[in-house]
């Protein structure tokens, strides 16, 4: 036996199909195989061609691949193409040397030539090939299912980013919001502090000159402006509680009814002076579900609005309407009224505006921003209808009571 026989036969004990053959048959394997010699990046042959060879490597390195997607990497002793032996079909991928590489051939007919009379060894052959398919198979699955695995982690850091990048805007548009909020309650806030500075400093210095009727109209302006300074800081903490985190909401059966005649009371006196009617059409059996204490501040802020903007001898509309699960409330009043535009921006706060209510009272609109937080907060809706010189109607929906 040559040398170069004795070494091909020692590399082929090792080599899975041929390792349990006796030796003999190993020399004859030996004899039939072709040493070949292929430089770095040569390709020893390419997908899509019809050559039916399996190759060994005596020393070197190979790549399995297809253009630039690379399936393996095989270096000695490993061997490529065994299925070749068995199958004429064409080539499923590229096979390029890695760097110079020393191969050894076995082409289908020599392998035919050796196991054409021995049906045992062909048997074991395809054992072997059959078994290593199903290795080949088992490992497709782990590295389809890896595959998948590395998709889905992909796709959870790309939904991440999104996630990341929705939530940087929203971020920005909170500030942007908290920003106009508090802007305009500095702004708005200014007015009537400066009014009952400047009246109160009048009183102080010139209150000997004036008369009972003239003072106390002086106090009475305090007075309302006073109060339109604590609705507006109210306002405020109210919604920075809940821009925070800190209102926590305590939903709980209620009657709406009862609120309404509380805040009605809480308004008498307003409502006197201007001898403004309430109209309130709500059954007393009526119940819903929702934070009493956001309700309250809605309804409060809603009818200080409408006696703000109807004129003397006006009326006000306090109503309720059953509709499903929900019921909506409706706060109409007959006074100045708006034009649609503005009715759709109310509780915008990008879209603010201030508007001249009856007896030259402001409206900030802040408190409707406020009623649009909490009404939602309480799984409601709030809209506006409007008709200048004719009045307005807000309505907002509250889920019942079970």
């Amino acid at each position: 036996m040559s040398k170069i026989n004795s070494d091909i036969i020692s590399v082929l004990k090792e080599v899975e199909i041929f390792s349990g053959f006796d030796e003999s048959i190993l020399q004859e394997f030996a004899s039939n195989m072709k040493e070949i010699y292929v430089k770095a990046d040569q390709s020893i042959f390419n997908k899509g061609d019809k050559e039916s060879a399996m190759y060994i490597i005596m020393d070197g390195s190979v790549q399995i691949h297809d253009n630039n997607y690379i399936f393996t990497t095989l270096n000695n002793k490993q061997f490529f193409g065994e299925y070749s032996l068995i199958d004429s079909a064409v080539r499923s991928a590229t096979v390029t040397a890695v760097r110079n590489t020393h191969l050894l051939e076995l082409q289908q007919s020599s392998f035919n030539k050796v196991t054409a009379s021995k049906p045992e060894l062909w048997k074991s052959v395809l054992i072997t090939l059959i078994k290593r398919l199903r290795d080949y198979n088992i490992l497709e699955e782990k590295l389809t299912m890896r595959t998948l695995d590395i998709q889905k982690k992909k796709y959870e850091v790309e939904k991440e980013k999104e996630n990341i990048v929705k939530q940087k805007k929203e971020l920005e548009a909170i500030n942007s919001t908290k920003d106009k909020f508090f802007t305009i309650i500095a702004h708005d806030l200014k007015n009537p502090f400066s009014t009952v500075i400047s009246i109160s400093d009048i009183l102080l210095s010139k209150y000997e000159n004036y008369d009972n009727e003239k003072t106390i109209n002086y106090i009475e302006q305090i007075n309302r402006f006073s109060r339109n300074a604590f609705n507006l800081l109210e306002n405020l903490l109210q919604w920075a509680r809940s821009q925070t985190g800190s209102l926590k909401i305590n939903f709980r059966r209620a009657n709406p009814s009862n609120i309404v005649d509380d805040i009605l009371e809480l308004f008498a006196v307003s409502a006197m002076q201007k001898n403004i009617t309430f109209h309130k059409e709500i059954d007393s059996n009526l119940h819903g579900y929702f934070d009493v204490d956001m309700v309250t501040t809605v309804f409060r802020n809603l009818i200080s609005n409408a006696i703000k903007f109807t004129n003397q001898n006006g009326d006000i509309h306090i109503i309720a309407e059953e509709s499903g699960d929900m019921f909506t409330v409706e706060i109409k009043d007959n006074g100045i009224g708006i034009d649609k535009e503005k009715a759709d921006s109310l509780f915008r706060i990008d879209k603010r505006s201030v508007n001249g209510g009856s007896n030259d009272n402001e409206g900030t609109g802040l408190g409707l921003i406020l009623c649009k937080e909490f009404v939602s907060k309480n799984g409601g809706e709030i809209w506006a209808e409007s008709v200048p010189n004719e009045g307005t109607s807000i309505k907002f929906t509250l889920p019942k009571a079970l």
